[in-house]
């Protein structure tokens, strides 16, 4: 009887470090993901600029709205993954969008924010004056 106690403990030892392992490699995934859709979207935005040589001119834009009018300028050959749904985005501003776009009065700036779904910080930035790359 004893050795089925000593079983079932490394039993939960073992069902509890899978989980805890299993949520770290889940994180690191998203974290991977957020990156990918945002290197996307900003090679998007900077071949807008070169373009139309100013930035998207919305001061502020959630991400289905920013990749709506990169996607109808032809920037985004296709749509990115939305990195909280894990399918590809859709523009009908219904998913979850945790995605902002933000930029100067006169468009010669952006920022790209990655925000927590739970608490609203920003999680990963990109901009083009400070942070330029991840």
């Amino acid at each position: 009887m004893n050795w089925v106690i000593r079983i079932s403990i490394l039993a939960a030892l073992v069902l509890g470090l899978g989980s805890l392992l299993l949520r770290g490699v889940q994180s690191v995934r998203h974290e991977q993901q957020t990156r990918t859709m945002l290197l996307q979207i900003q090679a998007a935005v900077q071949d807008y600029h070169v373009d139309q040589e100013r930035y998207v001119p919305r001061e502020e834009l959630t991400g289905s709205q920013l990749i709506g009018v990169l996607s109808d300028f032809g920037f985004l050959k296709e749509l990115p993954i939305n990195p909280w749904t894990r399918e590809t985005w859709k523009l009908d501003g219904e998913e979850p969008d945790f995605l902002r776009y933000a930029t100067d009065p006169n468009f010669e700036t952006y920022a790209l924010r990655a925000l927590d779904p739970r608490t609203g910080e920003v999680l990963l930035e990109i901009d083009s004056v400070e942070q330029p790359s991840l």
